[in-house]
């Protein structure tokens, strides 16, 4: 389905007695899309929470600190889900356990990694003075004299022996550490000195006895605390495995038990009754108005206010309206889009753009038709085609996450088209046509089977001949080949602009909007049929096109024509647009300059391993090596190269033609589950 759903907007209204009955239905439903209702209506407040919601909160900011200390992912893959019945009736008992078993193993570690702590902080301080034949406890606890120990560019014990008497230096092995034991009266000389000799004053050392000994010591201690630690983290993985799944799983459903109950909040109430604003699509009514019926046995109020149509008010149309308000803004329609499996693979590509309007067509179906086309005609060889194919295969069946899995997608369906224009047009594999693309008038090979690095040439056998035009050999035609492509994309792009137009405006807006680009686009595309004609090649004899002299003056005309056409529609703005269109014309030229950059590449790689290198003895692995260096190399730039400029000529290029964009996703009120296995309702 091309647009999206059809919505309604509808009317629940109740007693406030039937509210949780009511909630418990909508949420097994999935149909209705709540309008958060207005603070300042008249008559109404907001809804409270239902009471249990308290309750669940507490629990459920208890379990999150259980969670935080545990090191648990709510967000990762289920090792295995819960019902919740079973959660209900072995949650307080495992939490009670839980709490005591991790308190201890939280305290042990933390006393560990305290001690551990301290202890590295000990061998720092005693790192400094292994150098140094002095034990640690006689570098303190005098009260007569200071000690300077520290870092010394050169040695200062002449200058300091000659100004203090009551003095002691001591020198590391390597005179880089010096231990300075003085009066205090002679403190600050000493001190000057010492600066003097670029000085770095390092702090006394905890702990005492011999340095090394100490520090043998330390290491030996540490080796404990950290088995201690590891012993600790191990009990905490045993934790984790034992009740990790129960508290992810009580957290998931704690969390929609305080989002049901917090429903009212969106609501509107009265002291006894209760009112819900929403949207709900047309194909869910039947079911929603059954569902009501027979669940709530008419005791909750239903009614359509509305169904929306497509057609809206145009600003031209509301320009000679003055008594009319229009800051009141109506609530935004959602959008719910239905695509087929194959189409919805690729809306989350659209997604990165934005949400369709609720009154236009979902553009995903033109990303997943033109797409893997354009990604085929960018890398067009059979050996890279059939490489992406196999990586898309592997993806689609491994990857969960929606970005892996539209990338999966774009590989393996470009990679499709990838070999069928490979074999096709190209006739190439791996870089290297089957059979070799003779020059014009060449009357002998330069080898043996052809002229080029061919497969004819490597394998020395004859192979027949694919495809019909060469990358590198027939530029001339890429390159129109790909200025046609574009003006039949775009052109399309405008066809689908004409029917959003339509639908949303009526025909008059469409024609003055959209249809007056699209005779400019045909226009141009006539002008470009006249000068490739004229000016490069007889286009029209080869194709057996009429009147292509004439083409000029029906290019001219239909672009005057469109150009008036927009000037009424959009104002002065439209003539400014007009290089626009012509720069995203030129815009697909990329799809043949992406081509024959990637088999100019591979050409260069392919020449250099076989020709260059050679294939004769030893010669032939350096030859090899190089070969599948350059075929990784290509096939990387390939995928970031022609997935990159393939999206972006509909990002940029097409969705501008008819996509607006800035909906609001359908949200209804719904259950997502993951490590819990009970729907609502059940």
């Amino acid at each position: 389905m091309l647009m999206p759903e059809q919505m309604n907007r509808i009317l629940l209204a109740g007693s406030k007695e039937d509210l949780r009955a009511t909630i418990d239905l909508l949420y097994k439903l999935e149909a209705v899309n709540v309008i958060d209702f207005p603070a300042e209506e008249a008559g109404f407040t907001i809804g409270s929470p239902l009471p249990e919601s308290t309750i669940a909160s507490q629990k459920l900011l208890k379990l999150r600190s259980l969670e935080k200390d545990m090191q648990l992912d709510v967000d990762s893959e289920p090792t295995e889900t819960i019902a919740p019945s079973r959660i209900k009736s072995e949650l307080d008992k495992s939490l009670a356990e839980l709490e005591g078993s991790l308190d201890k193993v939280l305290q042990e570690r933390n006393k560990a990694q305290s001690e551990l702590a301290e202890l590295q902080n000990e061998k720092r301080s005693i790192e400094p003075f292994l150098n140094m034949d002095i034990p640690l406890d006689l570098y303190k606890g005098y009260s007569n004299l200071s000690v300077l120990t520290g870092y010394i560019r050169s040695d200062p014990t002449a200058d300091l022996t000659s100004k203090a008497k009551d003095i002691e230096v001591f020198l590391s092995n390597d005179k880089k550490f010096v231990a300075v034991f003085v009066s205090k009266k002679d403190l600050a000389e000493t001190q000057k000195i010492l600066i003097q000799n670029g000085f770095s004053e390092v702090p006394v050392p905890i702990g005492s006895g011999d340095a090394k000994q100490r520090i043998t010591a330390i290491e030996e201690e540490e080796g404990k605390k950290e088995a201690a630690m590891e012993s600790c983290n191990q009990s905490l993985e045993d934790l984790k495995t034992k009740y990790g799944a129960l508290i992810c799983a009580a957290d998931e459903d704690l969390s929609i038990e305080v989002q049901m109950a917090e429903t009212p909040l969106r609501l509107g109430v009265t002291k006894y009754a209760f009112v819900l604003d929403g949207w709900a699509p047309t194909s869910k009514m039947e079911p929603l108005k059954q569902a009501i019926d027979q669940d709530l046995k008419g005791r909750v109020f239903f009614e359509v206010l509305e169904t929306v149509e497509r057609h809206e008010s145009h600003a031209h149309d509301t320009e000679h309206l003055t008594n009319v308000d229009y800051t009141s803004v109506k609530a935004e329609v959602p959008t719910k889009t239905n695509p087929n499996k194959y189409v919805g693979l690729y809306q989350f590509l659209t997604g990165l753009i934005s949400i369709p309007k609720y009154r236009e067509i979902d553009p995903t179906f033109m990303i997943s038709l033109t797409f893997p086309l354009f990604f085929g005609l960018m890398v067009g060889d059979i050996g890279y085609g059939i490489g992406f194919t196999v990586l898309g295969f592997i993806g689609l069946m491994k990857v969960k996450s929606p970005e892996w899995k539209t990338i999966a997608t774009m590989l393996f369906f470009g990679g499709i088209w990838a070999t069928l224009f490979g074999i096709f047009v190209f006739g190439e594999a791996l870089g290297m046509h089957f059979q070799p693309i003779w020059t014009e008038g060449a009357t002998v090979a330069e080898y043996p089977y052809g002229n080029e690095v061919s497969w004819s040439y490597l394998l020395q056998m004859e192979l027949p001949h694919l495809g019909v035009i060469s990358k590198l050999g027939d530029v001339k035609i890429f390159l129109f080949l790909a200025l046609v492509i574009g003006f039949i994309h775009l052109g399309i792009g405008y066809c689908i602009g004409v029917y959003n137009k339509t639908i949303r405006y009526g025909f008059k807006h469409a024609v003055l909007e959209k249809v007056s680009w699209l005779l400019i686009l045909i226009g141009g595309f006539f002008l470009l049929i006249w000068f490739i004609n004229e000016m490069i090649v007889p286009i029209g004899d080869w194709w057996g096109l009429p009147m292509t002299s004439s083409y000029l003056y029906i290019g001219i005309g239909m672009v005057i024509v469109g150009t008036i056409m927009a000037f009424v529609g959009e104002g002065p703005g439209a003539i400014l647009e007009l290089p626009g269109l012509m720069s995203n014309v030129l815009s697909y030229s990329r799809l043949a300059a992406i081509g024959m950059s990637k088999a100019g590449l591979a050409l260069a790689f392919n020449t250099m391993a076989f020709v260059t290198i050679g294939t004769d003895g030893i010669a032939l692995i350096f030859a090899i090596i190089v070969f599948v260096l350059g075929v990784l190399m290509v096939f990387i730039l390939a995928i970031i190269s022609a997935g990159m400029h393939g999206i972006r000529l509909h990002f940029v290029e097409l969705f501008g033609k008819f996509f607006e964009g800035g909906g609001a996703e359908f949200n209804p009120l719904k259950i997502v589950r993951k490590w819990t296995t009970e729907k609502i309702g059940e």
